[in-house]
């Protein structure tokens, strides 16, 4: 059994609704060497109530407080300075762990990839905790970060030594993720992982479904790295095409396999039909006007 501790970075504000699932997701790993820095923003929909529970009920350590702070990626900063773990992880209060055995497989990761940050695929979890999607991520590669997202949040882990060296900016309000991996992959190892680790929550409330604010933000942000990419963007989205092709086969794959055994969720939900699960293989229309917005940039 893996000997590396795990610290878990949770910030929230006003969440009660997804926030059982998210401390399950965690309380329900089969490795228990955890902690989990819960930092709420001072809600008052009954989440401290939740927090306080959890806190009380588990037998790793909890650090949580609630309390007006600086927003989300001040949060998540200060749960970075807190982490005493050997690999950091960072789930938002909506979002889940996939199953119950993610922390085991992850150290074992660790140990195949020699890699500073490894990320895996993810499932979408719609607002009544049913798994709808299946998405394998597209392998790393830095040039193409100049216009799509290639790491899902959810799904990264960190040795604890890259979570000490960068913070998030804070003055970024949607793309704060984003800046970090092109910041963190100029100095450290990324590799991606054929794995489902995490559940992505797709609800109405999410501050990302603001799409003019995130493209602008966005933009301003890639502008500082534009010259650090190494290739055209525009070579890069036309190889992406086999990239996309993989990731439709992959992803169909992993439905087949995920609907003939289902695995043991570390929350509390359940998986589509498998014929939801293949009407909603390959990307977007929204991913599709991304890449290309950024395209023309």
């Amino acid at each position: 059994m893996s000997t590396r501790t795990f610290s878990v970075v949770t910030p929230s504000y006003n969440q009660a609704e997804y926030l059982p699932d998210n401390l399950a997701s965690v309380e329900n790993q089969s490795h228990g060497d955890i902690q989990h820095i819960v930092l709420d923003g001072g809600s008052n929909d009954g989440s401290p109530e939740l927090i306080d529970d959890y806190a009380g009920r588990v037998d790793y350590d909890v650090h949580w407080r609630s309390e007006p702070d600086g927003g989300q990626s001040a949060a998540i900063n200060e749960g970075f300075d807190r982490a005493t773990g050997d690999v950091v992880g960072w789930l938002n209060s909506d979002d889940v762990y996939f199953d119950t055995s993610v922390f085991e497989r992850v150290s074992e990761w660790f140990d195949r990839t020699g890699a500073d940050v490894i990320y895996g695929d993810l499932a979408y979890v719609d607002d009544r905790s049913r798994v709808t999607e299946l998405d394998v991520r597209p392998e790393f590669d830095r040039r193409k970060l100049a216009y799509r997202i290639l790491i899902g949040q959810p799904a990264v882990f960190f040795r604890n030594e890259v979570v000490k060296t960068h913070r998030l900016d804070t003055s970024l309000q949607f793309c704060m993720d984003y800046e970090y991996w092109l910041r963190i992959s100029e100095e450290f190892d990324v590799r991606h992982v054929r794995d489902v680790f995490s559940g992505f929550r797709r609800h109405e409330q999410q501050k990302t479904e603001d799409m003019d604010a995130v493209s602008v933000e966005t933009e301003d942000m890639l502008s500082r790295y534009r010259d650090s990419f190494g290739s055209s963007v525009g070579s890069t989205v036309l190889a992406n095409t086999y990239t996309e092709a993989t990731r439709f086969v992959l992803s169909l794959y992993e439905c087949l396999a995920v609907s003939a055994r289902p695995p043991e969720l570390a929350f509390d939900g359940e998986i589509a039909p498998f014929t939801e699960l293949l009407s909603n293989l390959g990307p977007s229309v929204a991913d599709v006007r991304k890449a290309w917005r950024r395209r023309k940039s």
